[in-house]
């Protein structure tokens, strides 16, 4: 198996992981498959990473870097169904963890937007319990007392609450609640194209001074 940086968005492997895109997500947690087009192609901070086995575009990861903060966003990550299971998801998100690293100098970590997993459908919450499972078994931490509100990505839909979590770059345990503001601040506004405060506001109403990374057990 071979993962890669897509740089030539007319190629075919682009086009599949497109169509894994628009396939592993429901259409109320994606953003739409044109802005994120146009986004890769007019931000060199947008990343989209491909794993190819036997000639096909397998699994995808997408992420944004916001170099003046040091920090990542794992902004979509996934595997086509006939491959899950097979170790191709860990080293999927380990090569973009890695290459956040290598592109980023002295930089604090790479975040992630993850369900909760209390949900009353029982097949759901067990899929979004082994998603946690994955992150922290990658070495993903959850920001303790970060209530985040992912932004409605249509009209209609209510923001969702979400653990955001954290697969820090070097010894860093815990951040400061200015920073944590300036990251989902950065995030709604050049992932979402969300400007107004009201969802900022209601994250950090309740926030800690420091905010520590902690260990998620579901």
């Amino acid at each position: 198996m071979l993962i890669k940086e897509i740089y030539d968005f007319d190629s075919f492997e682009f086009e599949q992981g497109m169509e894994i895109y628009k396939s592993s997500f429901p259409p109320n947690e994606t953003r739409p498959v044109e802005r994120v087009i146009l986004m890769l192609k007019e931000d060199e901070n947008y990343h989209i990473f491909v794993a190819v086995k036997n000639n096909s575009v397998v699994g995808i990861s997408l992420m944004y870097i916001f170099r003046s903060l040091r920090i990542g966003l794992l902004d979509y990550m996934a595997v086509i169904p006939n491959y899950r299971k097979r170790g191709i998801g860990e080293d999927l998100f380990m090569f973009t963890f890695e290459k956040f690293g290598s592109l980023v100098s002295n930089g604090i970590g790479l975040l992630m937007e993850v369900q909760r997993q209390n949900v009353l459908d029982s097949e759901e919450s067990l899929v979004r319990k082994n998603r946690i499972r994955f992150y922290t078994r990658l070495g993903a931490k959850v920001l303790e007392g970060v209530n985040y509100l992912l932004p409605p990505v249509r009209n209609g839909i209510e923001a969702e609450e979400m653990y955001l979590m954290i697969r820090p770059l070097g010894e860093v345990h815990s951040l400061s609640r200015a920073a944590v503001a300036k990251y989902i601040r950065a995030i709604y506004s050049t992932i979402y194209q969300y400007h107004t405060n009201t969802l900022l506001e209601r994250t950090l109403l309740k926030l800690p001074t420091r905010i520590t990374f902690c260990t998620m057990r579901v």
